[in-house]
């Protein structure tokens, strides 16, 4: 898979607070992106929790090339938490996280978002295969 093929636009949009570009890369936990790629468009509720926004998806997914520090902007799923969780900026994890992808700008809309924000994740230009 080339490089190209591995990396998925995506667009995060948040009610009343704006909108931010991002990608998805199947190098990085590639059944945990899979995964995420079969339940788009994702429209759920922001759970600000420490050093991120977390997406509550309520999936069992095990551990996935795990990390527990993130670079500004990563784009990550939590197993212990079943959820995707987004982060502002560089920090250590509060445990292992699957690495999903990134936020590619914007990155701002996310810092100090309330709980409960609307939070909606569609891929951009993405073919949908069951």
């Amino acid at each position: 898979m080339g490089e190209n093929q591995a990396r998925i636009p995506i667009r995060i949009k948040v009610a009343d607070v704006g909108e931010a570009p991002g990608e998805l890369n199947r190098l990085t936990a590639p059944l945990t992106v899979g995964d995420i790629l079969k339940a788009l468009p994702i429209n759920g509720r922001t759970v600000p929790a420490q050093g991120c926004i977390s997406i509550i998806l309520g999936w069992k997914r095990g551990v996935e090339k795990p990390v527990s520090q993130v670079e500004a902007g990563t784009i990550a799923f939590w197993p212990r938490a079943g959820s995707l969780c987004i982060y502002p900026e560089a920090t250590k994890t509060y445990g292992p996280v699957n690495k999903v992808g990134r936020v590619t700008g914007n990155l701002s809309i996310f810092k100090n978002l309330k709980s409960g924000s609307r939070i909606i994740i569609v891929a951009e230009n993405y073919t949908y295969y069951t």
